[in-house]
């Protein structure tokens, strides 16, 4: 697949995005071509404006972008719409009002259409029709998903989102582990998670095309549903880190506990810095105490050479760490690993 150049992801709907390789967090930019009008969904950061309108400019001319869709502020969604306008293409720039509030810091003369004073809808090219789907607080007050009935695409945004250092454009079953990763540190809370999942339920979907990780696929959907549904989000605020931090801590770990440590921390820090690199660590550590076997103290070493490379990689354990601790307390006797409280604060 040559990612250098646009991949349609359905009849006249590309992927227009960057495949940045030296990334763990990438991202997707969409074009849908019309015949007279076409559409720039979340059209990128001003680091990634030339590449983005090369692969733009390869399927349409410029004066046939007439909207660009942000679904919310954030630099790396919508930055460039700054260079696109000083580029000399016409559009208006679609938007919840919460959101255009804020794209104004960007550029005080954008032509603004605020989804929420045309009944969350936007008629084009004559005939067709987008549809928004309102998500607030996921991550941001004013967020949407833009769904495109005729294709039966839903343009997710940040949710379903995911870190991946082996990047691929379409997701697989092992996507899930990607996905939380993301989402376990963005989403402000489970209830606000299964508020946007339940409305996209009521959706016909047969393509999810997140704003970061990889499009899914219809086979997958239900899988991609239910890892968000059951989802613990909001750790870091709810219940779980508060409860362990409360707890008293130990270094006495059974065996099985260090292995069922190591392996959550594989699966997890292995979607920000890859497999390979993260095996690579682990072997280091082991030949350094002439393969020793796990041990708390080697486990230790281990996370330390992991923050050392990559703090991320660190930062994406903390949720399913916590989750552990939570669901096994008669295995600590009421207390939590020292090393867990460790990272929490790493």
């Amino acid at each position: 697949m040559d990612y250098d150049k646009p991949i349609e992801i359905a009849p006249d709907v590309y992927w227009v995005g960057v495949n940045d390789k030296e990334a763990f967090f990438r991202t997707n930019s969409y074009l849908i071509k019309g015949k007279n009008e076409s559409i720039l969904i979340d059209p990128g950061s001003i680091s990634q404006f030339e590449q983005i309108k090369k692969k733009v400019l390869s399927l349409v001319p410029k004066e046939n972008i007439k909207y660009m869709i942000a679904s919310h502020q954030d630099p790396d969604v919508c930055s460039s719409i700054v260079p696109f306008a000083n580029d000399g293409f016409k559009f208006k720039t679609v938007a919840h009002s919460r959101v255009s509030a804020l794209l104004l810091f960007y550029n005080k003369q954008l032509d603004l259409y605020n989804i929420d004073e045309h009944d969350f809808k936007l008629k084009w090219d004559d005939d067709k029709e987008l549809q928004f789907i309102f998500t607030p607080y996921f991550h941001s007050p004013g967020a949407f998903a833009t769904y495109y009935p005729e294709k039966k695409i839903l343009f997710s945004s940040d949710i379903f989102g995911a870190f991946q250092k082996n990047w691929n454009l379409f997701a697989d079953e092992k996507y899930v582990d990607a996905m939380k990763s993301f989402n376990e540190l963005y989403a402000p809370s489970k209830e606000i998670v299964n508020f946007s999942v339940k409305k996209f339920r009521e959706k016909d979907i047969n393509i999810i095309a997140p704003q970061h990780g990889s499009v899914i696929k219809k086979e997958y959907i239900e899988m991609m549903f239910s890892a968000l549904e059951n989802m613990n989000a909001g750790m870091f605020l709810e219940n779980g880190e508060i409860n362990v931090l409360k707890m008293e801590s130990t270094n006495e770990i059974p065996k099985e506990v260090l292995g069922d440590i190591l392996n959550i921390i594989h699966k997890r820090a292995a979607t920000v810095i890859g497999e390979e690199k993260l095996d690579k660590i682990i072997n280091e550590v082991v030949d350094k105490n002439d393969g020793a076997e796990l041990t708390y103290d080697r486990l230790l070493q281990i996370i330390e050479e992991i923050k050392h490379r990559n703090s991320f990689a660190i930062a994406v354990v903390k949720v399913p760490l916590v989750n552990y601790v939570m669901d096994n307390t008669e295995k600590f006797k009421g207390k939590v690993p020292s090393l867990i409280k460790d990272i929490i604060y790493m």
